[in-house]
């Protein structure tokens, strides 16, 4: 198989049709099916059939779809790097995180790499932690590098921790509370909580606040992200437990005098993780992202213990 047979074989494994294998290449349909016959001829077996008007992947094509999801990696990355010479830049850097770590922390560490390192290209996405882990664990992933907080331990992927972050509860300013800096989450439970879902890092130390206390959760919201459960905290729906780069954003803002923050006692900090495919080598690029992020989440530190 040369390339090109390579790249319309992936095509069609990947999008499952030959129209649409043809819309991704900007090609017709008939290109699509004359190509897979010449390369079924060269190979001397049969990659699909039909059934219903379908394409049907015979075994000889899922045993070969993992050596040609390689070599078309490959050749995507000769490409992306061939323009990137054409451009007068470095190369391509494609990043997914969770949406809190994309409110500031990930903006700075962009700021920094590019400042050292010019002329990159840069794919970046806010995702939940199961599509992040999804997207690098696929060969049809978009991204090779993430940035969660804690992934599950049985995740496929490889990490380094970057550090962590504290959990605390953020209060509508309106409610009368005890006078000091740490509660409780007896001195919380009663009241309405905007929460997570559960499984997410933060939803599962809730749980774990939640269940050491013997308490239930008074729950008026589900959220899918740090930062709307934030913002209902400031319309006084009820108070969430967040992490303090959710809970800067929100003071950054122009509601921050309608809820105060308070810690939590026993809560245990979340930890911020690069993720990236395990089976595969790092590249020089996403390896010094990390160093650059890990300074940025240094300085934000630094400069959120000195406000």
């Amino acid at each position: 198989m040369n390339f090109r047979h390579i790249e319309v074989f992936y095509a069609v494994m990947v999008n499952g049709t030959v129209t649409a294998a043809a819309r991704q290449l900007g090609v017709s349909q008939p290109s699509v099916t004359s190509t897979l016959q010449q390369a079924e001829a060269r190979l001397g077996v049969q990659l699909f059939q039909r059934q219903g008007g379908r394409l049907v992947p015979t075994d000889e094509a899922h045993l070969l779809f993992e050596e040609a999801a390689r070599a078309h990696d490959a050749l995507a990355a000769v490409n992306i790097m061939a323009k990137g010479l054409e451009l007068g830049r470095g190369g391509h850097v494609r990043i997914a995180a969770v949406p809190t770590i994309g409110l500031e922390l990930l903006p700075n560490a962009i700021e920094l790499f590019e400042g050292r390192h010019m002329g990159f290209q840069y794919s970046v996405a806010t995702l939940n932690t199961e599509e992040i882990e999804t997207q690098l664990d696929s060969r049809k992933g978009t991204f090779n590098l993430g940035f969660a907080f804690e992934m599950p331990k049985d995740s496929p992927l490889a990490m380094t921790r970057i550090g962590s972050v504290n959990v605390r509860a953020a209060v509508p300013a309106s409610w009368a509370l005890p006078d000091k800096a740490e509660l409780t989450i007896e001195e919380l439970a009663d009241r309405p909580y905007v929460a997570g879902f559960d499984h997410t890092a933060l939803g599962i130390e809730s749980q774990r606040l939640f269940a050491a206390a013997e308490r239930e959760q008074n729950i008026v919201a589900r959220c899918h992200t740090h930062l709307l459960a934030g913002a209902l905290v400031q319309r006084g729906l009820g108070f969430a437990l967040l992490d303090n780069l959710t809970i800067r954003a929100l003071q950054q803002g122009d509601r921050a005098d309608t809820f105060s923050v308070r810690s939590i006692k026993g809560a245990e900090p979340l930890p911020i993780m690069a993720v990236y495919q395990s089976e595969r080598r790092i590249s020089n690029a996403a390896s010094v992202f990390i160093e650059c992020f890990e300074e940025a989440f240094r300085g934000l530190v630094a400069r959120a213990r000195h406000a």
